[in-house]
């Protein structure tokens, strides 16, 4: 009887790879070149004959029934959560009530450790900071005199204009302009109170420190937002704009 001769090296059995591989002088005979081709080829098989698919709905299948079992109800919204491990569902309005309320127990610990709330420790702390810098730098107007004389002479300004000017109301104001503003031409909405920036304020064209008047002539309608935002500019020097929305 023949004895098989042994060979001693193989072509990978895996399509496209054909590399060669060395054979021991014992043991079995390889049939591909590493454990990886032969994984690679298995698993090759496996999506032609769609056994690799349907492992994969079953996997999806068993991990949602897990993920259903364990999660529970957003604790302000009372939405399904989907992730088990979280604690409210992520919506704004519900971050923003998570916060509040994690902070709230931060404080109420701050307190009961040192018998003061923490925001009146944060403004003693800030009070005794600016009392610091104000005896270290002095006064602002110690420190600049030409903008402290500046300041006096446009406040005196205004306080004459206010005085000598023509008296009037708002509502006259917002009326004879159709309550519309001057500085964006958006209109102006009644119903909204201060310090919304979109309610109504007067503002003097020509700016009462810039040595404008105080008369019907010299103001318009306008935006608190508007108003703010141009400050003592002359007309013509920056258009402000506020959101709308």
């Amino acid at each position: 009887m023949t004895q098989a001769t042994r060979p001693t090296t193989i072509d990978c059995a895996r399509p496209g790879c054909n590399k060669e591989k060395p054979v021991g002088k014992s043991g079995p005979i390889p049939t591909y070149c590493s454990l990886a081709c032969r994984a690679k080829l298995s698993a090759e098989r496996a999506k032609q004959d769609g056994r690799y698919e349907a492992e994969l709905e079953r996997l999806r299948r068993r991990n949602a029934e897990r993920s259903e079992a364990q999660c529970g109800l957003c604790p302000y919204c009372g939405d399904l959560m989907t992730n088990p491990r979280r604690i409210q569902c992520g919506a704004p309005k519900c971050k923003l009530r998570f916060n509040a309320d994690r902070q709230a127990k931060r404080s109420r610990a701050i307190l009961e450790a040192t018998g003061e709330w923490p925001h009146r420790q944060y403004a003693e702390q800030q009070r005794e900071y600016h009392d610091r810098k104000r005896a270290e730098l002095g006064h602002w107007r110690k420190q600049y005199p030409e903008a402290a004389a500046a300041s006096d002479a446009r406040r005196r300004m205004r306080e004459q204009q206010s005085r000598t000017g023509e008296a009037f109301a708002p509502i006259d104001v917002h009326t004879r302009d159709g309550w519309r503003c001057g500085l964006c031409g958006s209109p102006v909405d009644p119903e909204l109170a201060w310090p919304h920036p979109l309610s109504a304020s007067v503002d003097h064209v020509v700016p009462l420190s810039r040595g404008g008047e105080h008369s019907m002539a010299n103001v318009q309608s306008a935006h608190l937002g508007c108003n703010s935002r141009k400050g003592h500019r002359l007309p013509g020097q920056g258009k402000p704009r506020v959101d709308q929305g």
